[in-house]
Order: structure tokens, then C-alpha cells, then sequence
């Protein structure tokens, strides 16, 4: 690994759950899409920081949230909207795309409509 990679990767450390949990994610919403219950508690304890895969959705959800978060004005109707399922995304429910990059694409992308007033 070069000195560039490893100076420009960010460091989370399992501390950051905290501020998801801040945001509205439930324990059980964390350990679904960052990481398993052993794993962050083994990390947390370790004082270690997360995985690269770990820091990404830990990044994405944070993302995510606080741009729901400014687009509807009010975090209680962010994470309303991300917890009911949505017409313009085959009915899922947004937080369950999360998981993957490709449905936090889709999340974010179904956001930025509502921000501009595009209803599907």
C-alpha cells in the first residue's frame, strides 16, 4: 500500500457509531449494514478503527441521512421517509438499500427528485 493510499484513506473509529446513532439508526440498523454486533463491540474495545469496507457504509449512511436531513427540513420526517417503503423505488424501503452502493445511489438519487419537487 502506498504512503498517498494510506494517508488519504479516512479513519473512523468505532466512536463515529455514536453519531449515527445521533441521526436516527437503531443498534440493529447498525449491525445490518456497517458490520455484525461481535465485530463493532471487538473493534470498540480494541479501540481499533473499522475496516475499510466498515468505514465506507459507516460514510454512506452518515451521507445519506444528513442529506435526507436537509432536504426535508425536519430529522423526524427523514427518517420517516427512510424507514417507509417508496412508490419511485419499486416500493422498498430506503433504508434497506443502504446495504449496497448501487441502492444508496438510488436512495440519494430519489432524494435529490424530492429536493427539486420531481414526485414519481
Amino acid at each position: 500500500m502506498s504512503a498517498a493510499y494510506a494517508m488519504a484513506r479516512p479513519v473512523v473509529m468505532p466512536s463515529e457509531l455514536d453519531t449515527l446513532i445521533k441521526h436516527g439508526f437503531s443498534n440493529e440498523e447498525i449491525y445490518k449494514i456497517v458490520a455484525p454486533r461481535r465485530t463493532l463491540a471487538r473493534r470498540k474495545a480494541a479501540n481499533e478503527q473499522l475496516s475499510v469496507v466498515e468505514t465506507d457504509r459507516v460514510l454512506r449512511l452518515k451521507s445519506i441521512v444528513e442529506f435526507a436531513e436537509s432536504v426535508f427540513g425536519n430529522p423526524d420526517k427523514a427518517h420517516h421517509w427512510l424507514r417507509e417503503p417508496c412508490r419511485a423505488l419499486d416500493k422498498a424501503i430506503p433504508i434497506e438499500l443502504l446495504e449496497s452502493e448501487a441502492g444508496a445511489i438510488a436512495v440519494r438519487d430519489e432524494i435529490g427528485r424530492i429536493q427539486y419537487g420531481m414526485f414519481a
